[in-house]
């Protein structure tokens, strides 16, 4: 659930301010957001999105420079989450392992840390414009607006006039048992520790063994995919603060948000992540294969 906030608003110069500093960063690691369907603003972008006629913000949408929800697993978050294992508006999520599927090594806990974050939007349970802090003065709810968010105008063949995701492949719905597991134990570890090290013992020979590096004090995990040392491309794995299960497989281990549909991947001349968001290019499975030992 959402967090204290800041009572101090810095308005539409500070929203202002991270977009734009946000598509200054982005061009220089080829990460144009305004050019993907993560641009939901009402300025120029792909045909096809959905978008508001309300704003012509970007970031605004998932991030905000001030009185972001300081409980979320997202940097600088902007939205409404819900709690552990609850969609935020409303309802259950059914998960990977109610299929009972024999080659399932790992445990799947519920859904939580950075996957709440994108599914805060690809669940389809409260709008996309729930944003605590919204674009201009003054425009700060703890609750983002709840489940009909900030009632802006949508347009969009996925999005209803409610502003939430209703169709299409971006809408994953809260039955996530045909979706890869998420929250699920990285077999390829087998690692133990104490204080900030990982209890995880789930190790298994059919996924790659993971990398591991102490950064700003805090031991993270990684899936090599090219290049030596951790590095943008690079599969990441996510650890919670209570559970023992050790490094978790999350949405974003896959997907980053934030890459631009012609950014080249790592393995191969001319290969690139697509419309899919992914974090490398999937040509010959490459991001399955990066895991997974076929």
């Amino acid at each position: 659930m959402p967090g204290q906030y800041s009572r101090r608003t810095w308005g539409a110069a500070s929203a202002g301010a991270l977009a734009a500093l946000f598509l200054l960063i982005g061009s220089s690691v080829s990460a144009g957001i305004a050019d993907t369907r993560h641009n939901l603003g009402s300025g120029p972008g792909p045909a096809g999105r959905n978008n508001v006629s309300d704003t012509a913000e970007v970031c605004v949408f998932c991030h905000t420079p001030h009185g972001a929800d300081i409980n979320a697993p997202a940097p600088l978050w902007n939205k409404r989450l819900g709690a552990a294992g609850v969609p935020a508006g409303g309802g259950t999520y059914i998960t990977y392992d109610t299929l009972q599927t024999p080659s399932l090594d790992g445990t799947v806990a519920a859904v939580g840390s950075i996957s709440m974050a994108c599914l805060s939007c690809h669940d389809g349970t409260q709008a996309m414009d729930n944003v605590i802090n919204a674009p201009g003065s003054g425009g700060v709810l703890a609750d983002g607006g709840g489940v009909d968010g900030r009632a802006y105008t949508w347009a969009g063949s996925s999005v209803n006039a409610a502003g939430r995701l209703s169709s299409g492949a971006g809408l994953l719905g809260t039955d996530l048992s045909n979706d890869h597991p998420i929250g699920i134990q990285y077999c390829g570890g087998g690692l133990s520790g104490t204080g900030t090290a990982v209890s995880g013992t789930c190790r298994d020979g059919d996924f790659t063994a993971l990398q591991t590096q102490t950064i700003n004090s805090n031991q993270v995990f990684w899936v090599e995919t090219g290049g030596a040392g951790k590095q943008r491309t690079d599969l990441p794995l996510y650890q919670r603060a209570s559970g023992g299960l050790g490094p978790l497989v999350e949405c974003a281990s896959c997907h980053d948000p934030h890459v631009s549909s012609g950014q080249a991947g790592p393995i191969g001349t001319g290969q690139s992540s697509g419309e899919t968001f992914l974090r490398i290019s999937n040509a010959s499975s490459a991001v399955c294969t990066a895991c997974h030992v076929k």
